[in-house]
């Protein structure tokens, strides 16, 4: 970061987030949030901050005594939104329709005068030099990375002038736009395989019942965090590393790479495609299914299923019932899973025509999921190489965005 903001063009400056005249670190959110209520206020977590943008697909909801009691947490439209502790750096604004919200420990709240100042910010948030910065002033185990709102006010932050400020933004919104639409066509395919999972278990009662672990071989993850200083390669040339992090705050059924990579030769303990990865928090358990090779971290539980269709079937299965597997959470805010009490749960198993049946349709909606979700990706590398040009002073001022 340092060499980056060393050569900012003529007429930029750069000052400490705690140093702009626009900008109030607000602190960071609930500590003691108590029990979800159904009609409560809702609550934003580490995990609802996804690819530059909040998506709480489970909200959680507190009391509105609570609510009332942490004034200073309530969130306003505008405010940008980042993730201390997890996937530290994770930043978003919040849009108008959570205005009013509140939010959890797990997150510190900025709030900014101006939108484009917000929008500014959450680009630079959102830039691999922050989130390299951020990790590594990170502090705390491989499921408890936290980083300090001290630490946080003194990321060093690029003021450029007005003018081509606002012709970058445009740009930056209109990839946004886009991005935001994928991610619509992504959900509705999830969607979709979930209604048709439920569909199909309306003629279950039948079946026969049998423990999760007859169906699967469980392993725990229990490979360390990789240290920054050694990511110093591309996801497409290493072993993808899975915290519960990315697995809690996934926004897709599908795991197809994190910001982790292992060198080949240092990763033990390798699972294939189609696992199922399992994480947990005190409202339920989490559950992805590996698109290719990944090294599970500690605090991740790994089920093998026997084949592809008992994975897509075990996969809603588990994610239908999130919030009932919680019972096999324990330790911490309910952060680690019982192998002991996960593997009794009864699972109703139908025969397997319905299961390949099943597969057959799931594997086509998380296809065209995956295809928006490259899309997204593709924008989201346009966004960096936007922002490289423009802190490189080669971004036209006058664009035809």
């Amino acid at each position: 970061m340092e060499q980056r903001l060393s050569r900012l063009p003529a007429g930029w400056r750069v000052a400490p987030l705690g140093d702009l005249r626009t900008v109030h670190v607000v602190g960071y959110g609930i500590t003691r949030p108590g029990e979800h209520v159904d009609d409560g206020v809702g609550m934003i977590r580490a995990a609802d901050v996804q690819d530059g943008t909040l998506h709480p697909d489970e909200p959680r909801r507190i009391s509105h005594r609570v609510h009332e009691t942490n004034r200073r947490s309530q969130l306003a439209a505008g405010d940008v939104v980042v993730v201390l502790v997890g996937r530290v750096g994770d930043a978003a604004v919040v849009p108008p329709r959570f205005h009013g919200w509140n939010a959890a420990r797990t997150i510190g709240i900025i709030r900014v005068a101006e939108p484009d100042d917000a929008t500014w910010l959450n680009v630079w948030l959102g830039s691999p030099e922050v989130r390299d910065w951020c990790e590594r002033r990170a502090t705390g185990s491989t499921l408890h990375r936290t980083l300090g709102l001290a630490v946080l006010r003194d990321l060093p932050v690029p003021l450029p002038p007005t003018g081509p400020r606002a012709a970058f933004l445009r740009a930056v919104r209109l990839l946004d736009e886009k991005t935001v639409t994928n991610r619509r066509i992504s959900d509705c395919a999830t969607a979709l395989a979930r209604a048709r999972f439920v569909a199909e278990t309306r003629h279950g009662a039948g079946w026969p019942e049998r423990p999760l672990d007859t169906l699967v071989t469980m392993q725990a993850g229990a490979a360390p965090r990789p240290r920054p200083d050694h990511q110093d390669m591309s996801a497409s040339e290493g072993i993808t590393f899975v915290a519960p992090a990315d697995v809690l705050q996934s926004g897709s059924a599908d795991l197809y790479g994190t910001e982790h990579p292992i060198r080949p030769e240092q990763a033990e303990a390798v699972y294939g495609p189609h696992s199922l990865l399992l994480a947990s928090r005190e409202d339920g358990v989490r559950a992805v299914m590996t698109a290719g090779p990944v090294l599970p971290g500690r605090n991740v539980l790994v089920l093998r299923p026997s084949s592809t269709a008992d994975a897509y079937w075990l996969l809603h299965d588990i994610r239908l019932r999130s919030a009932e597997l919680a019972a096999a959470a324990q330790g911490s805010a309910g952060r680690e899973i019982s192998r002991r009490v996960l593997g009794t749960t009864m699972v109703r198993w139908p025969p397997q025509e319905v299961r390949q049946h099943f597969a057959k349709l799931a594997e086509r909606l998380h296809e065209r999921s995956r295809i928006a979700q490259v899309e997204s990706e593709k924008l989201g590398s346009l966004r960096g190489q936007l922002l490289g040009s423009f802190l490189s002073g080669n971004f036209p001022e006058k664009s035809s965005y």
